[in-house]
This record gives C-alpha cells, sequence and structure tokens, in this order.
C-alpha cells in the first residue's frame, strides 16, 4: 500500500494507494460466474420457477386420481426437473468454455486495479484502452465471497480483486470498499487466504 498525494481547492493532500495486479485462474472465473449469474442478474430464478409448476401440477394431477393421472403427473416431473437440469449443464458448460476462451491456465495477469479515497482505477493489461477512472459514487457495488472481493462498476461490469494479490492486507482492501460503498457493499461467507501486505 502506498500513499498518493492528491490536490483539492489548491491544497495538497494524502489518501491511501492499494494495488491490485490481478492474476485470474479458472476456479475464482468459475465461482464469479455462477454468483453473477445466480445472485447479480438472477438467471435462475426462472428455471426454479418452472420447476415449481411443473411440481405444483404433477402433484395436482396425482390428487385428482383420474385415469391416466399417474402418467401425466410422470410427464410432468420429468419436463420439470429434466429442464432446468439441461440449463443448468448447458450454463456450466458455457462458464468453462468462456475460461478455456481466455487462457486461464496457467493464471493470467489481466489488469491493475487502484483503489484510493477518491475512487478507483483499472488498467487493463490485455489490450490497448483507456484506463478506466471512476470516483466511488459510480460504482455500483462491491461483494465480498470466499477468496475474491467482487467490484461492480456497473450492474454488467465487474473487476475481481483475488485475495492475497493487493500490496495490502485484504481486510484492508475490503475496508476501503465499503467504507465509501456503505449500503451497496456485502460481505459474506469467505474462507481464509493468505495476504501478502507491506
Amino acid at each position: 500500500m502506498g500513499s498518493g498525494i492528491e490536490t483539492e481547492g489548491g491544497q495538497e493532500k494524502t489518501g491511501r494507494l492499494i494495488t491490485v495486479p490481478v492474476r485470474l485462474d479458472k476456479r475464482t472465473f468459475r465461482r464469479f460466474a455462477v454468483f453473477d449469474a445466480l445472485r447479480v442478474r438472477r438467471m435462475g430464478l426462472r428455471p426454479l420457477v418452472f420447476a415449481l409448476l411443473m411440481l405444483a401440477f404433477a402433484a395436482a394431477a396425482l390428487l385428482l386420481r383420474r385415469e391416466q393421472s399417474g402418467m401425466i403427473a410422470a410427464v410432468l416431473l420429468v419436463v420439470g426437473v429434466g429442464l432446468p437440469l439441461v440449463w443448468a449443464g448447458s450454463f456450466l458448460s458455457q462458464i468453462n468454455l468462456q475460461a478455456e476462451k481466455n487462457k486461464l491456465t496457467p493464471p493470467r495477469l489481466v489488469y491493475t486495479v487502484t483503489l484510493s479515497e477518491e475512487g478507483v482505477c483499472v488498467q487493463n493489461l490485455q489490450r490497448e484502452e483507456e484506463t478506466l477512472r471512476l470516483g466511488w459514487s459510480e460504482v455500483w457495488r462491491a461483494w465480498r465471497r470466499r477468496d475474491c472481493i467482487y467490484l461492480y462498476v456497473t450492474e454488467r461490469r465487474a473487476f475481481l480483486l483475488p485475495s492475497g494479490q493487493a500490496d495490502a492486507p485484504d481486510d484492508e482492501v475490503w475496508a476501503l470498499c465499503s467504507s465509501h460503498l456503505q449500503g451497496r457493499s456485502e460481505s459474506g461467507p469467505r474462507q481464509p487466504s493468505p495476504s501478502r501486505g507491506k
């Protein structure tokens, strides 16, 4: 962690700087993709509702006790459980294909994120593009999960800050993010992982 000199109203002020050279691997990417789809985008809600409806129709068919009710209920059960399972399999397969496409084995250096009291700066190391600079008020949300922080600059774009990759302890990285995103940050279950601090 370093300190930066910034000017405001003609006066200099010192602020914390935390740099995270992000080296991404397949496991971290897959965990994020599942979290993003199910928690943020809620893509699993429709398959779940569909499965519950089919199960309810199957139960109703059995309760009616009419001719062929058993067969109808069985068909509804197969459809209600089978289609969501097909969707889940297809979804996980797409995640694996995307991880392979991004060539994350071995782990790959993808971007550098710099956090300060003023905001977030992201430098893409995979392709030439303008450095992204955002104030904290422009950052959408942040989640701390397992061994990574998911920093969403918009609902559709996030930067991953894996544990142990910053030049400051992981708790300090999260403290800086959450202090500027009050009401827009959430810490959940996570596994302890080594941090390297300076």
